[in-house]
């Protein structure tokens, strides 16, 4: 890009009077129109009207901006509902307090796929309208909702970028199920897979490098994947002859949560991120056969993780610590219905590193105390 490209493209930021000034100046010092003193005088002179738009920009304008996309200021977990509460999107608190209808888009299917911005000022999910599915991106109050995706497709289940630039998501666009890559805006960059097989259920790591996903590769019904963010070097985690789904890293990168059928029916599973060391979480000791757990998501320090519960046309969060032997601590239900929970807390935003031991156990004494009265 050219000098002249740059400063115009910075001028035209600035409001029409300072801009006319700063194109004025810029125009009359290339045609050698000024003297060297005068120049002086012009440069100093349009340069601290210039310095004054970009400080009504950085104080006035971008605050405004963000004051207007304001992200959570307490832990919170977004819900899909039972539309006959009163609401199909709902924010709540991790211990079940302050439940709020943030949308409402009853007479469609249920949103599921619910997932924050890295930054917390946009939720994405999908949903089905007038027979089409696709995902929707909305500010964290409900308001400004945007259709991202229009293709005649099923496009579903977003993960948003660590970056908060990208989003990936699951779509059938070229004829079965793909993993693509968009702009948060919505433009379609790259299909990541590109395989005759099914590839579904795609999240970023939290450094952003690699992307784990589930797979009918291998002559399995679902296996779990590991590439890189650009689609190369693939590597099976599960090789498991049952399904293995919904795959979820944790904030450190270091295990990744799933839900797999291997028992018979729907359970979460953990395992490192290398796919060693698998075990199933034992938190839903309810006595009730044929239940299946899904949609699983970790708390942003790492310390506990929230999932579905479904059964009987019934369906409600569990809370657990994030260990393999570990009982129910909590449990978040609006209705009848409640699914693909997806938690933020304005303490981690772009904490992608490990979460200290400190802050998990604070996280847990709290949990307890709040759920149990202790």
């Amino acid at each position: 890009m050219t000098a002249g490209a740059s400063v115009h493209g910075a001028l035209g930021k600035l409001p029409r009077g300072l801009r006319r000034e700063g194109e004025a100046f810029w125009r009359w010092a290339n045609a050698g129109e000024i003297g060297n003193a005068q120049m002086q005088d012009l440069r100093n002179s349009t340069m601290r009207k210039v310095c004054a738009g970009l400080v009504f920009l950085a104080t006035i304008i971008l605050p405004a901006i963000a004051l207007a996309q304001k992200a959570p200021d307490k832990p919170t977990i977004a819900v899909s509902a039972d539309p006959r509460e009163g609401g199909t999107i709902w924010l709540i608190d991790p211990d079940g307090a302050d439940q709020r209808a943030i949308l409402d888009i009853s007479g469609n299917p249920l949103p599921l796929g619910l997932a924050w911005s890295p930054d917390g000022r946009k939720l994405a999910f999908h949903t089905e309208v007038n027979g089409n599915v696709d995902i929707y991106v909305m500010n964290a109050d409900g308001r400004n909702l945007k259709q991202l995706t229009e293709a005649p497709a099923e496009d579903s289940w977003p993960q948003w970028h660590p970056g908060n630039q990208r989003i990936i998501f699951t779509s059938d666009r070229d004829g079965n199920f793909e993993i693509y890559v968009m702009t948060a805006e919505g433009e379609v960059i790259e299909n990541l897979t590109d395989d005759p097989v099914i590839d579904i259920d795609p999240a970023w790591s939290p450094d952003g490098r690699s992307i784990v996903f589930s797979s009918k590769r291998g002559k399995t019904l679902g296996d779990l994947f590991v590439m890189d963010a650009n689609g190369e070097n693939l590597l099976n985690l599960t090789n498991h002859r049952a399904l293995d789904t919904q795959p979820k890293w944790s904030p450190d990168g270091s295990q990744i949560l799933w839900t797999s059928h291997r028992d018979g029916t729907g359970d979460i599973f953990l395992m490192d991120a290398d796919g060693g060391n698998a075990a199933k979480l034992n938190a839903f000791a309810a006595p009730r056969d044929h239940w299946e757990e899904l949609e699983p998501t970790w708390s942003p320090d790492g310390g506990m993780v929230a999932y579905v519960t479904a059964g009987g046309g019934d369906s409600f969060i569990i809370l657990a610590i994030a260990g393999a032997d570990e009982a129910e601590q909590g449990r978040l239900q609006i209705g009848a219905r409640t699914r693909s929970p997806a938690w933020f807390d304005p303490d981690f935003i772009g904490a992608f590193a490990v979460s200290p031991a400190a802050k998990r156990i604070l996280t847990w004494s709290w949990l307890k105390r709040v759920v149990h009265g202790n």
